[in-house]
């Protein structure tokens, strides 16, 4: 991972699955993460586009949050900074979801606010290990 900013990682309601929000404008990746996460157990929400994420964010009150970097209205850069300064977001680990590294240097996106990134086409294995990763480390 990397060193972005201080993790919450408690299920912010230990009886229920941890919560994973998912902005992609893209159905079938959506379709994908969704299956992935699912299976492992997490209740999942997704939006299309980063307009959507803050309202969807504060309704379903996730402990996980992956962004696709480019999307409609809002990108995922857009999106993290804006999550950041709402209250109860401002630690929650935030994943950037990307075609190539090409689009934004690992360093651009730890600066951002990210606390991680996957890289499409994404592996089931290595999308629960990212996530298992933020949701279960200690907070730095």
């Amino acid at each position: 991972m990397n060193s972005g900013p201080r993790l919450k990682t408690e299920n912010r309601n230990p009886r229920r699955p941890n919560r994973v929000l998912i902005a992609d404008d893209t159905p079938s990746n959506r379709e994908l993460l969704r299956s992935i996460l699912e299976s492992s157990g997490y209740e999942v929400a997704e939006v299309e586009d980063g307009s959507q994420v803050i309202a969807r964010a504060t309704a379903f009150q996730p402990d996980l949050v992956i962004l696709d970097l480019h999307m409609p209205k809002l990108d995922g850069f857009a999106v993290t900074t804006a999550l950041r300064k709402t209250p109860g977001f401002e630690s929650t680990p935030i994943v950037a979801l990307t075609a190539a590294l090409r689009e934004a240097a690992p360093e651009e996106i730890a600066l951002a606010g990210f606390n991680g990134y996957l890289v499409k086409p994404i592996g089931p294995a290595r999308m629960r290990q990212c996530v298992a990763s933020l949701l279960c480390s200690a907070p730095a």
